[in-house]
């Protein structure tokens, strides 16, 4: 059974596929949730973060740390994961407000990169601000042990903006009311904009035109 709802990449085809796309000129590289070292081996990162101790025989060569990724104990440098699907939310806003966090490359499940490229929602909006997103291969569940029931894929997560606390709740909040006219929901937000377009009709990687038409164009 996996550690901690995880499903450990074992393909070694798709292990590879990962760490072709890993820049080993921008250090340091962290791997989270290194698993039984199947990536880590041929990645030898940094360092390694693990929540399960019972993993540690696995990773002890590879500056382990044990904690857990929703509460990072790193500050800088370009992620590597494959990451447990349960977490992924979460994790994407913790890596959204760590500036120094200048690339991820990142297992994910499928239907939330599909989200995120397509769906006017908050976390496809914010994300696309603050990242350059490179969708790439697809992974099958046969590639995982054990097999999920569900499709993967690498991404690749280039910051092109710091985090930005403001525009970080303006789109918090103006997603909430994607149905909304924008000049219904600015004043639900504490914002002036007289457009009567609505948040739906923005796609995610149209966030700044959707900023602009919010008012806020210094970004």
């Amino acid at each position: 059974m996996p550690s901690k709802g995880q499903n450990f990449l074992i393909d070694l085809a798709f292990i590879k596929k990962v760490i072709s796309y890993v820049d080993f000129s921008k250090r340091p590289i962290i791997e989270v949730g290194g698993g039984k070292g199947a990536l880590t081996t041929l990645l030898r990162p940094d360092l390694t973060i693990e929540i399960d101790s019972s993993l540690a025989n696995y990773l002890k060569d590879y500056n382990l740390v044990i904690a857990d990724a929703l509460a990072p104990p790193f500050f800088r440098g370009q992620v590597v994961s494959s990451l447990p699907y349960y977490i992924t939310y979460n994790f994407m806003r913790e890596m959204i407000k760590n500036s120094s966090i200048s690339r991820l490359v990142l297992v994910l499940q499928k239907d939330f990169i599909d989200k995120i490229l397509n769906r006017a929602v908050y976390i496809s909006f914010t994300l696309h601000y603050h990242f350059k997103i490179q969708s790439k291969d697809i992974i099958p569940p046969r590639a995982f042990s054990p097999r999920p029931r569900v499709y993967s894929q690498i991404v690749i997560f280039e910051r092109v903006r710091s985090y930005n606390q403001y525009v970080d709740d303006v789109l918090q909040c103006v997603s909430s009311y994607k149905n909304k006219k924008l000049n219904s929901v600015a004043k639900l937000c504490g914002i002036n904009v007289t457009s009567d377009r609505r948040v739906r009709d923005f796609k995610p990687w149209q966030v700044i035109e959707l900023l602009n038409f919010l008012g806020i164009e210094y970004v």
